[in-house]
């Protein structure tokens, strides 16, 4: 049988308002009495009705936060930072997948409100007015990450078109005048929310730019691994490989050894995010590293601030730092 605060009173002699405050932590209440009340309470294994203490408090002491999937590491991280940092705040959360649907996301964003989460963290497939006009609508705290909806929603993240430009800079400085850069997202451009796939494409532009003894090529198809091999036999200077993440660099790392072409010398490599599963790889892996548990216990932080009524940061820049391996 579930047992209440108002037993709790009854075995401790003292007003159910008194064992509210013992129980939440509040003044009022002299020491002894509250270390007898936490007694009687561990005793019955006394677990606090949330749904109850929701239609008083107005808050229900749980999170939302909303990713594309768990296959890349990066949000795998990203998800263990936020959630712990949550649950030290002590909210609970759902986590919900959009496999980059967008229909889907706006049918798990109204799952989350109907659920009367007091927050949002997500990453976004939607963009535009309209998304940022739900967000708005909703009338809860809402952070973004990796993908920016507006100027008006919290984004924590890195700088990612300053990011690709020291990328750029360094493949540059060991000596490459030529760079391959693949980014297969491009491809969907007007289509989806990319913010972060076209962040890096206008930092990797711009250090092109102010580089003219590099030559470039941007490789956005679906078949990117074959365009690649082609672009490689067309050429007999040897190309710096430059991918706007570790997972296709991954592939690209892979494509090359089956075709027996060499790393690093016949053809450099480079990644970015730094995921996890790197340290498994040979050679090693050059990339730019920024600190996915930062943002997600930064987001959380916000978030959970922002819900409380404090004023927060429309924008959270994380550091960020190359990584120099074998595969240059």
């Amino acid at each position: 049988m579930k047992v209440t605060s108002k037993q709790i009173a009854e075995l401790c002699g003292v007003t159910r308002g008194t064992v509210d405050r013992a129980l939440n932590n509040r003044p009022g209440i002299n020491e002894a009495t509250r270390e007898k009340i936490m007694k009687v309470a561990g005793e019955l294994g006394y677990r606090p009705h949330f749904l109850a203490q929701s239609l008083v408090k107005g808050q229900t002491k749980t999170l939302g936060i909303v990713l594309f999937d768990m296959y890349n590491r990066i949000f795998s991280q990203l998800f263990h930072a936020f959630e712990a940092e949550a649950r030290r705040h002590g909210y609970f959360v759902y986590l919900v997948l959009t496999n980059k649907d967008k229909a889907l996301e706006i049918e798990y964003l109204n799952n989350l409100l109907d659920r009367k989460v007091d927050g949002i963290a997500m990453s976004p497939v939607n963009m535009g007015p309209t998304l940022d006009s739900f967000l708005k609508e909703s009338g809860v705290p809402v952070v973004t990450f990796t993908n920016r909806v507006s100027a008006k929603v919290p984004f924590v993240w890195i700088d990612d078109k300053q990011a690709m430009k020291t990328a750029v800079h360094h493949i540059a400085s060991k000596g490459y005048q030529r760079i391959l850069y693949v980014s297969p997202p491009l491809r969907y451009k007007g289509k989806s929310n990319i913010y972060v796939p076209e962040q890096r494409y206008k930092g990797f532009i711009e250090a092109c730019t102010e580089l003219p003894d590099i030559s470039y090529t941007v490789i956005t198809d679906y078949d990117y691994l074959e365009s690649l091999l082609r672009l490689i036999a067309e050429s007999d200077e040897k190309p710096a490989i430059l991918c706007s993440s570790d997972i296709y660099a991954l592939d690209v790392m892979r494509f090359l050894k089956v075709n027996d072409i060499r790393i690093p010398e016949q053809a450099g490599v480079m990644g970015f995010d730094n995921i996890d599963i790197l340290h498994y790889v040979d050679p090693a892996l050059t990339t730019i590293d920024f600190h996915v548990d930062e943002i997600g216990r930064r987001a959380a932080e916000q978030l959970i601030a922002s819900i409380q009524g404090r004023d927060i940061p429309r924008r959270t820049h994380v550091g960020y730092a190359i990584i120099e391996r074998d595969s240059l």
